[in-house]
């Protein structure tokens, strides 16, 4: 039987500003785009490689999230980590309704997310992720959102979501492994 133990533990920090939501989204996928390996050190992905072109979307303020749940079979004694995107889109418009099809139409997507607190987080690293829910509205009132809303990315994953060290800038621990950046 293999050893199984608590390796470590949390220290709650001073009370600081720590922001909910995610401020930008890079998104990997179609074909001959891919993630072909990536070194994780001091539990953070330190290196990456693969092909292919990060598409940056900014989101709007209180626009989007990510959450991680596990799925659990006691039977079988396994565990899976369900990662989830969601976000708004403003402003119904071609562009946006391409990009809206483009990421229904994927069929393997990986995600790079900024959150509020200018952390970095690799999303669906090993499986890839599927548009699983979302919608494009014009809204009702003056002030509902007309754009894409509860656009939903999800997947299932053996490890949990990574957040990236960035010791110069984000790009630079991506280009080194072959991928371009969209700005």
């Amino acid at each position: 039987m293999a050893a199984c133990y608590i390796s470590t533990g949390f220290t709650l920090d001073c009370r600081t500003n720590s922001s909910g939501g995610i401020k930008t989204m890079w998104l990997l996928g179609g074909s001959g785009n891919t993630i072909s390996g990536y070194t994780v050190t001091n539990s953070e992905v330190s290196a990456i490689g693969g092909t292919g072109t990060w598409f940056k979307f900014q989101l709007p303020k209180q626009a989007g999230s990510l959450s991680e749940t596990l799925g659990i079979n006691t039977t079988s004694q396994s565990v899976t980590f369900q990662p989830e995107i969601v976000v708004n889109l403003p402003k119904l418009q071609t562009s946006l309704r391409d990009a809206f099809v483009d990421m229904v139409s994927q069929n393997e997507i990986f995600a790079l997310i900024e959150d509020n607190n200018n952390r970095y987080w690799l999303v669906f690293l090993d499986n890839g992720g599927l548009v699983t829910a979302g919608s494009l509205n014009t809204g009702q009132a003056y002030t509902d959102l007309n754009g894409a809303t509860a656009i939903t990315i999800s997947g299932g994953e053996p490890t949990s979501i990574r957040e990236v060290l960035v010791t110069t800038t984000i790009q630079a621990v991506f280009t080194a492994g072959g991928f371009t950046f969209q700005s």
